[in-house]
Formats: structure tokens, C-alpha cells, sequence
């Protein structure tokens, strides 16, 4: 709704500030994609960072995606915090797959320290701590736990977390009867993320 409207302002802030480079975040951000393009108006290099998997079919996903394929046409180039972010990317964008970089999330090693003595001596416990949306994918864990505990006897998973997508683990587990290897802690707060983090 504020496109073309926020140029003047934009423009006169990257100019008072002499920015080179314009780095947005957050697809559904205006600001940010309007930043994007203005950038390339005003021959400026412009990265945009991808954390989120987003869907193709409901109405809002689509417009943000029409959105994206032309806001993003002007890129210099992205970042995707994992490949399969960056084939959710590219393919809503329809950006050249060569100027989109992977970049794992980073932790800070000093506070999410490994500690063996927290873990099982005989079964091996995956630990995903997320908010539980479709964005963070959750439709591919639905698909993948029942078939890692079918092909390892061994293996558990902690889930730590909550969201709309919540009931379709829950409806997984007692498809799948995986109640007994699956365990659910709801919302985890940002200093327990690591104590649940090291039971892995």
C-alpha cells in the first residue's frame, strides 16, 4: 500500500547514511521489500535473508509470493538458512538459484555446550525445539518421524515448542501409535531451550 509513497523518505535516509548495501529480512515485510527495490532504483547491492518456508496454495501465500517475484527480480543476492529454505525460495521467487547463498543458523557455542551425561545410554534421542508452523516445517517432520522410528527401533524425539501446526504431529503420533516415542514439552522458554537441547 505504501509503495512508490516511502520512496522519497527511503531514498533520502540511504543518502544521509551513505548506504552501500540494503539487507532486508521478513517476507511479509513492506518495508522491507520495498527497501529492496528502491535499492535497485538508486544502484545500490541489496541481499535478502530467507529463515521461513512459506506455502503455494492459500490465497495469502500466493499474493506473497507474486509479491516476492517482483520485488525480489532486482536482487543482488539472498541467503536461505538451509537448502531446503532455499529451494522453497527460488521456487516462489523464481530468483536465478545461483545468486542464493545457504547459511546455517548460527548458536553461540559457549551457552549450548553438549552434555553427555543428560542423554540415554541405549536409545538415541532427536531433539527439535521450534515454533510448531509450517514455515519452520513441521508438514516434513509429519512425514519423516514415523518413517525414522519404523527404520530405527532406537530412536525418540523430544519436540519442544507449540503452534498451529501442533495437531498435525499430535494426529502423526496416534496415527502412527508413537506415543511411547514421541514426546511432547509444549512451550519451551528461550533460557531452557539449551537443558532440553543437551537431552539429545
Amino acid at each position: 500500500p505504501t509503495f512508490t509513497a516511502s520512496y522519497p523518505l527511503m531514498r533520502w535516509i540511504f543518502i544521509r547514511e551513505g548506504i552501500q548495501v540494503v539487507h532486508s529480512h521478513q517476507a511479509t515485510s513492506a518495508m522491507g521489500n520495498e527497501a529492496i527495490t528502491y535499492s535497485a532504483e538508486m544502484g545500490l547491492a541489496s541481499v535478502y535473508t530467507d529463515h521461513s518456508l512459506f506455502g503455494f496454495h492459500d490465497l495469502a501465500s500466493v499474493v506473497l509470493n507474486r509479491v516476492l517475484q517482483v520485488t525480489m527480480s532486482t536482487l543482488g543476492g539472498a541467503i536461505c538458512v538451509s537448502n531446503i529454505c532455499k529451494e522453497n525460495y527460488v521456487q516462489r521467487t523464481k530468483v536465478d538459484p545461483e545468486i542464493v547463498h545457504v547459511i546455517p543458523n548460527a548458536i553461540d557455542c559457549s551457552k549450548f555446550t553438549p552434555d553427555p551425561t543428560k542423554r540415554g545410554k541405549n536409545r538415541i534421542k532427536v531433539v527439535i525445539v521450534s515454533r510448531l508452523v509450517f514455515r519452520k516445517g513441521v508438514d516434513l517432520m509429519v512425514g519423516i518421524i514415523p518413517r525414522i522410528c519404523e527404520a530405527f527401533p532406537n530412536v525418540d524425539f523430544i519436540i519442544g515448542g507449540d503452534g498451529s501446526k501442533r495437531f498435525k504431529l499430535d494426529d502423526m503420533v496416534e496415527r502412527e501409535r508413537l506415543r511411547d516415542r514421541v514426546e511432547f514439552l509444549g512451550f519451551v522458554p528461550h533460557k531452557s531451550v539449551r537443558d532440553v537441547l543437551v537431552r539429545g
